[in-house]
C-alpha cells in the first residue's frame, strides 16, 4: 500500500520541553503507528516557509506508509503556534491531538536554558522574562525563541483547537504522569489513538530520562557567533556542539523568581480544570530543579 497523498490522522503537539521526544520514541515502537523516517520535528503547519511549500511536499514525507492504523507527525510548536489548529482543520478535521503539558514555571526555565544552550540566549532568565513582551513583537523567529511564558498559557491555546475539534478528539496528559508511569501513560495514548497498548516497547528503565539531557555551553560566544548556521550546515552545527557543549544540571532558580511566576501562573490551574478537566494545582508549590 503507497502512502502517496495521505495526511496525518493524529499528531503530537506539545508543549516544548514538555516530553514530547519521550512519547514520541515510545510510540514509534508500535507496529501500527506511522511517523516519517526524518527528523523527528517537521514544522510544516507552524513554520510559514515550510507551509509555503504546499500539501503535496507535507504528503510526500509519507510516502513510505504502509498501511498502519496511525499515521503520525510530531511537532511541539503545534500548540503554542495560533495557526495551526485551524490550518490542521482545513485538511484533517478528523485528526486525534496528544498534548503534554508540563509545570509553565519549569517548563520555562527549561526554555530558558535550551536557547542558551543554542545560542540564542545571552541574558540572565530574570532578565530574559522582563524582555519577553518586547521581544515577542520580533515576528515568528522571535516567538519560537524567546516565548518562556508565553508558551505556558495553556488554557488560551488548547481553546484554540477546542473551537476546531470535538473534545473527545484531543488527549491531554502531563509532564508528571510520564516522569511517573511512563508505561501507563503510553498505554493511555495508545487506547485514545485505537491500537493495542501492549504493542509499546517500553525503553530500559532510565533510558527514556536520557532524551535531550541538559547541556551549557563552555563558550557561550561560539553558540551565537554560529546560530545561524544550523539550518545551512547541520554537520558544521553538529561538530560545534560536540566541542562547545558539556552535559549539566542547570542552576537552582531563584527561589523569589519561582515565587513570583507561581502567583502569576495561579489562574492557569483553574483555567484548565475548566477546560480540559485537569487539576494541576501541585504545579506550584515547592519544587527542586531538575
Amino acid at each position: 500500500m503507497s502512502g502517496a497523498g495521505v495526511l496525518p490522522n493524529a499528531f503530537v503537539g506539545g508543549a516544548q520541553k514538555s516530553g514530547t521526544t519521550t512519547l514520541h520514541r515510545l510510540l514509534e515502537t508500535h507496529p501500527q503507528i506511522f511517523f516519517p523516517n526524518r527528523p523527528q520535528e517537521i514544522h510544516f503547519f507552524d513554520l510559514e516557509s515550510a507551509y509555503r511549500r504546499g500539501l503535496g511536499w507535507y504528503q510526500g514525507l509519507f510516502a513510505d506508509w504502509r498501511g498502519e492504523r496511525v499515521i503520525a507527525q510530531t511537532s511541539p510548536l503545534y500548540l503554542y503556534h495560533p495557526c495551526v489548529a485551524e490550518r490542521i482543520a482545513a485538511v484533517a478535521p478528523g485528526a486525534r491531538f496528544l498534548f503534554l503539558l508540563r509545570n509553565p514555571i519549569d517548563r520555562a526555565y527549561s526554555h530558558y536554558w535550551h536557547e542558551l544552550r543554542y545560542g540564542w540566549e545571552s541574558l540572565p532568565f530574570e532578565q530574559a522574562l522582563a524582555a519577553e513582551p518586547e521581544r515577542l513583537r520580533g515576528g515568528e523567529e522571535a516567538r519560537r525563541h524567546y516565548s518562556y511564558l508565553d508558551r505556558g498559557r495553556y488554557a488560551l491555546q488548547l481553546a484554540r483547537y477546542l473551537d476546531h475539534f470535538p473534545r473527545e478528539q484531543i488527549l491531554v496528559l502531563l509532564y508528571d504522569q510520564l516522569t511517573a508511569d511512563l508505561a501507563g501513560l503510553g498505554a493511555r495514548a495508545a487506547a485514545f489513538l485505537g491500537v493495542d497498548p501492549a504493542g509499546l516497547v517500553l525503553p530500559p528503565s532510565g533510558e527514556a530520562k536520557r532524551h535531550n539531557p541538559a547541556h551549557l555551553p563552555r563558550w557561550p560566544a561560539l553558540q551565537r557567533a554560529t546560530r545561524g548556521l544550523r539550518e545551512p550546515l547541520p554537520r558544521l552545527a553538529w561538530l560545534v556542539d560536540r566541542l562547545n557543549l558539556v552535559e549539566a544540571r542547570y542552576p537552582p532558580m531563584k527561589p523569589e523568581t519561582r515565587e513570583r511566576l507561581a502567583a502569576d501562573f495561579a489562574s492557569e490551574a483553574e483555567a484548565l480544570k475548566r477546560l480540559v478537566g485537569l487539576e494541576p494545582g501541585h504545579w506550584f508549590g515547592p519544587r527542586l530543579e531538575r
